[in-house]
């Protein structure tokens, strides 16, 4: 028996792109422009982590980064979602977060940057897909407002389903607005105080002593550059610790 053929005479092909792969599976991908992009940033942070730095800090250093910069060339960053599992997949490179959704307690938008909140851990989040400028000149899209959407629906589902509560006929999965400040998450916190540490400490390491003018010039505008952002992480740090407040434009059930 002859197969039959689709009317355009053409297999037809999934969407790559926050489409469903799979009944129920979505996915987002970052663009390969990004990806290109990571691996620039990672290079040049490299080769700057050699010739500035002490050799016993510089080159493990610019390992690290070699080795970040080949993990986001090889796998990006993207989002899973997956209802059928119960389970969203956050994935930067060769660092992978799965979060239940069962476990999820709040989906916040602010901007391009989705964060998950969690019932039994810290919050996670995930920038889709601008960060700046330059992402913008990349022309990356924004679809962090649909990444938050698609999550607050299927938690909301994941969540009635392990409670075994009906919802409510005609209720929407998820709303947009300003909400009240929410408390940060401790470790995210810290964390944001110990990235601002190590870059004034990296300050204080860069040499600064060159008999060639032009790398005086780049090493002391190089260190000013990680001691101001480190004085700024710690500013930022204390005032959350202090306050454990911050507003920020959400997506919640």
């Amino acid at each position: 028996m002859p197969k039959q053929r689709s009317p355009e005479g053409t297999t037809p092909r999934a969407p790559l792109d926050g489409k469903a792969n799979a009944p129920g599976l979505r996915r987002w991908r970052c663009p390969a422009a990004l990806r290109v992009k990571s691996v620039v940033g990672a290079a040049t942070a490299a080769a700057l982590a050699v010739v500035f730095f002490p050799v016993w800090c510089g080159i493990p250093l610019a390992a690290v980064l070699s080795v970040w910069g080949l993990g986001m060339a090889a796998r990006g960053t993207s989002v899973t979602l997956d209802p059928a599992a119960g389970l969203l997949v956050l994935r930067m490179g060769l660092i992978v977060r799965r979060v239940r959704l069962a476990d999820v307690t709040a989906v916040l938008v602010d901007q391009d940057k989705v964060s998950i909140g969690r019932a039994n851990g810290g919050e996670v989040s995930v920038y889709a897909w601008r960060k700046g400028p330059l992402d913008a000149l990349l022309r990356a899209p924004r679809v962090a407002g649909d990444i938050g959407h698609a999550i607050s629906g299927a938690v909301a589902l994941a969540q009635t389903a392990e409670d075994g509560e009906p919802v409510a006929e005609g209720a929407p999965p998820a709303s947009t607005g300003r909400t009240p400040a929410r408390t940060r998450s401790r470790l995210a916190t810290a964390l944001l105080g110990g990235a601002g540490a190590l870059a004034i400490v990296g300050a204080l390491l860069v040499r600064v002593h060159w008999h060639n003018p032009v790398l005086t010039v780049l090493s002391a505008i190089l260190a000013l550059i990680l001691g101001v952002t480190g004085l700024f992480y710690l500013l930022v740090a204390l005032w959350i610790l202090l306050t454990g407040r911050a507003m920020r434009t959400s997506v919640t059930r």
